[in-house]
């Protein structure tokens, strides 16, 4: 089955054949229902200083919450600064990213609350202090909201925290707020996942034209971006591990059972499970031991060796065909790479693999049971929250009765959900009321069916781990109730996150995590969004420093300047395109350098930024001069520079509106520095392309 952009592997037929015009990342996103509320921290917001970012920036990149506790532990971090570094990173990005649909407004107090009971010497937990978000399917109490990002509950406050908040504030944990995910756990519409009502469409970090998958696509996009130590998420069919592989992240899918579903908006309640969703394994099995009812405590089962001599069943041709080679011969295909890197890590950590096959059984009753959920499970969360619907029909017809707002991104699922739901009402013989025995009988069935096929697998093969792709095998661990995990694989060819996907069996989690740690241990295949960026330019006696530190995404970079006789300045920017190259020069010829970043963007062209120094001040942005005549300008910029001079050529477009194309001509303007501005010197057009 092929990965991308499926939650329910049974659903892809369906959807293929029903999606709209609209495509996925190339839109412009919605505007949120409701804003993020940033005002509670703006004071300290603004008091928190690039300087001290960036040294919280470069402790976060490749640590573990352990990481974490031992820097609050010694005074190097306090938790408000922790918060105030993703806060501030959340007002940087998220207006973009779209992976949050709620602040919470005490995420600051909770966080001088935790430094205060550190400072009494008493710490809760492994979390204490840490701050995570939560998914917006899982209840909150007042001051913050439960959507499941539905306008139907934008005003939703439920009376209690879900059993699982409860256990993460005991222990500590500072909720930064709620996260994004495709509406209603993916039953609204697919076209395009992680999109919703509330906060719109989710973007992927490593590119916006990746998909993001869900149904937990904030909390993974929050996660992989650093605008948060870590996320809870939940999954019926997938939503955890498809959406973590996707965006570079680790996540658990625990057996059904270890961790309590009350108080979260259920889908199925026959499978549905909350999860952690984090950049490593040792996060992960901090955050399940903290919301598991079962009290195992799973941090000390890590070992590196934990997969040394395990039987794994590795399900071969379903990673090797998971999407259409370019060519017969499999090992030129891009599955091939990706399946000698999991056959890497297994030999790495000293497992023993063989090839299994799947049975032929086929699942033809699960969407079935995912529609008949939304009907029965979603909408009864909906009756006791107190809204106006009582149906899944009524749901559909108050959606459309203000459809820009309520259902920006259609509800293609819930219109084919209520079909559904008819028929297979009329084939049972009972009527949309009744269906609530037959629902039920469904769910167990199918659990059994799906447990008796992972059962058959491990028993034949003499296995105890199987390992696939992504979600690809959902339909089979998420309705049996068997636990997952997915660990990064590193990038595809298209620069795409992708992850292989353990799964263990029931009830044996902390093994599962140990030999999710062992592989990742041994590979550590994960990379940040964005390549890490680093260059130092020395010129007529000043040093510029350039580094980009890799988990950045709108390409964000920190810019410093010294010299003998100045104080180092150091600023951050955000910019469009990637890094191309830097150069120094001295145009104006009066002894101090000017300092030029250009950069590539495959759709605009070519931008720039550029510094100037003076006796007093060092990095002084000059701002490049706008055209006055952009009458035929439609972008693809180049810039280049001589020793006294900046050069802006670009091509020049018909004037018709209807018919755009290029004339064939190229401007080029040529720019003098004259006290620190740009002057425009004389403009010629050419036929050719042409930057002396």
């Amino acid at each position: 089955m092929n990965r991308r952009g499926r939650i329910y592997g049974v659903l892809l037929i369906l959807i293929i054949f029903s999606l709209s015009d609209r495509l996925f990342a190339d839109e412009d996103n919605t505007p949120r229902l409701r804003k993020l509320d940033l005002t509670p921290f703006q004071k300290s917001l603004d008091q928190f200083s690039e300087t001290r970012a960036a040294e919280i920036e470069e402790q976060l990149r490749d640590a573990t919450i352990l990481d974490l506790q031992a820097a609050l532990q010694t005074g190097k971090l306090t938790s408000e600064e922790l918060t105030l570094f993703f806060l501030d990173r959340i007002q940087r990005y998220d207006e973009k990213l779209r992976s949050y649909i709620e602040l919470n407004p005490n995420a600051l107090s909770e966080a001088r609350a935790a430094d205060a009971l550190r400072a009494k010497g008493i710490i809760h937990s492994q979390l204490h202090g840490i701050p995570i978000n939560l998914k917006d399917n899982i209840d909150t109490k007042s001051p913050l909201h439960t959507t499941g990002g539905a306008e139907i509950l934008l005003h939703h406050s439920p009376e209690q925290d879900a059993e699982l908040v409860t256990s993460l504030r005991s222990a500590g944990a500072v909720i930064l707020g709620k996260a994004s995910l495709s509406e209603f756990a993916g039953a609204l519409t697919m076209d395009p996942t992680g999109a919703n009502a509330v906060s719109g469409a989710g973007v992927n970090p490593y590119h916006p034209g990746l998909e993001v998958s869900g149904s937990s696509s904030g909390s993974a996009i929050s996660t992989t971006a650093y605008l948060t130590a870590a996320s809870i998420g939940t999954e019926t069919s997938g939503s955890l591990i498809s959406p973590a592989s996707q965006n570079g992240c680790v996540s658990m899918k625990p057996s059904l059972g270890m961790v309590s579903g009350r108080g979260i908006i259920p889908l199925v309640r026959f499978q549905d499970s909350a999860g952690p969703i984090t950049r490593n394994v040792t996060d992960a099995a901090i955050m399940l031991e903290i919301i598991d009812t079962k009290a195992v405590a799973y941090l000390p089962l890590l070992n590196r060796d934990a997969l040394q001599d395990v039987s794994v069943g590795v399900l071969r041709d379903e990673i090797l065909w998971s999407s259409p080679p370019p060519l017969p011969w499999e090992f030129l295909s891009e599955q091939y790479t990706i399946m000698q890197r999991i056959d890497q890590g297994l030999q790495k950590s000293h497992a023993r693999s063989k090839t299994i096959q799947l049975p032929s059984d086929e699942l033809k009753s699960l969407s079935r049971l995912i529609f008949i959920g939304l009907a029965q499970d979603t909408i009864g969360y909906l009756i006791n929250a107190g809204v106006p619907v009582a149906s899944l029909a009524d749901l559909r017809n108050y959606n459309e009765q203000q459809s820009e707002i309520r259902i920006p991104f259609g509800q293609l699922l819930v219109s084919y959900g209520c079909s559904l739901t008819g028929e297979f009402a009329n084939r049972v013989g009972a009527s949309e009321d009744e269906l609530a025995n037959q629902y039920q009988q469904l769910g167990l069935q199918l659990r059994k069916q799906t447990a008796d096929i992972l059962e058959k697998i491990f028993t034949e093969n003499e296995i105890d781990l199987i390992v696939s792709l992504a979600n690809d095998q959902s339909p089979l661990y998420a309705t049996a109730g068997y636990p997952a995990i997915t660990i990064p694989l590193g990038l595809d060819e298209d620069g795409s996150p992708i992850g292989v996907t353990f799964i263990g069996k029931q009830g044996e989690d902390g093994k599962l995590l140990a030999r999710a740690y062992a592989f990742e241990q041994a590979t550590k295949y994960r990379l940040n969004p964005g390549a890490p960026f680093r260059q130092i330019i020395k010129s007529q006696g000043i040093v510029f420093r350039i580094s980009s530190p890799g988990i950045h995404f709108g390409n964000s970079f920190i810019l410093t300047a010294s010299s003998a006789r100045h104080p180092e300045v150091r600023i951050r920017e955000t910019v469009t395109g990637l890094i191309s190259h830097i150069e120094a020069r001295d145009l104006d010829q009066d002894g101090m350098p000017e300092l030029f970043i250009f950069f590539e963007d495959e759709s605009t062209g070519e931008s720039l930024l550029a510094y100037s120094s003076d006796n007093q001040t060092l990095l002084k942005k000059i701002e490049i001069p706008k055209l006055t005549d952009r009458a035929e300008h439609r972008g693809k910029d180049h810039y280049s520079l001589t020793d006294t001079s900046l050069i802006r050529t670009f091509p020049l477009y018909s004037e018709d509106a209807d018919d755009q194309h290029s004339t064939g001509v190229f401007r080029r303007i040529t720019y003098r520095l004259n006290a620190m501005k740009f002057e425009q010197k004389d403009t010629t057009q050419s036929s050719g392309f042409d930057t002396r």
